[in-house]
C-alpha cells in the first residue's frame, strides 16, 4: 500500500486513542454538548462514556487491523506482464506468521470492515441519543435570542464606554 494509506491508518489510530481515553476518563471536548435537558446531564454523561468506551475499542480494531495487514502483507506483482498477458498481483508475505498464519488479507479486511460498520452503527447511536436529550425549546430560545439583538460580530471589541476613561 501507498505511504498515504498508512498515515491514514495512524491518523485513525491516535483519533482512536483519544475516543477510547476520553470515554475511560469522562472529559474533554467530546462531552461538551449544549442545551442537554434539566436533570438528564448525567444520565446523558454515563450513556455517553459507554458509547465512546466501545466506539473507541471498534475504532482501534480498524485501525489495528489496517495497519497490520500492511506490516505482514504487501500488495506487488507476482507476474510479470508479457507481450499476451497483462501483470498478476497479489498479496505477497512479508514475514512468516508461524500459528498465525491463517491471518490473511482477507481475514484483516474482513475485521477491518467489521469494525467499520460497529463504528458507524455507534456513531449512529450516539447521534440519536443526543436528540433525545437535548432540549430544542432551550436550542430555539437562544437562536432567537441570538438573532434579535446581536450582529455576527463581536460587540466587545468596538464597544467603548464611558467606563474606559476612568480607569487609570
Amino acid at each position: 500500500m501507498s505511504g498515504s494509506f498508512a498515515m491514514f491508518d495512524w491518523l485513525l489510530l491516535a483519533v482512536s486513542f483519544y475516543v477510547l481515553y476520553a470515554g475511560i476518563i469522562g472529559k474533554g471536548k467530546l462531552y461538551s454538548v449544549e442545551n442537554i435537558k434539566e436533570g438528564k446531564e448525567e444520565e446523558f454523561k454515563a450513556l455517553s462514556r459507554k458509547i465512546y468506551i466501545f466506539l473507541g475499542i471498534a475504532m482501534v480494531i480498524n485501525s489495528a487491523a489496517s495497519l497490520l495487514r500492511n506490516t505482514f502483507y504487501a500488495y506487488q506483482e507476482v507476474t510479470p506482464a508479457t507481450e499476451t498477458a497483462k501483470a498478476a498481483y497479489d498479496w505477497v508475505a512479508l514475514k512468516d506468521l508461524g500459528a498465525f498464519s491463517f491471518l490473511t488479507p482477507v481475514v484483516f479486511d474482513v475485521i477491518s470492515y467489521v469494525a467499520l460498520a460497529v463504528t458507524l452503527g455507534l456513531i449512529v447511536l450516539l447521534v440519536v441519543k443526543m436528540r433525545k436529550y437535548v432540549d430544542k425549546n432551550a436550542q430555539a430560545k437562544t437562536n432567537q435570542g441570538a438573532a434579535k439583538g446581536a450582529s455576527s460580530m463581536p460587540s466587545s471589541a468596538f464597544n467603548f464606554d464611558e467606563e474606559d476613561k476612568n480607569v487609570k
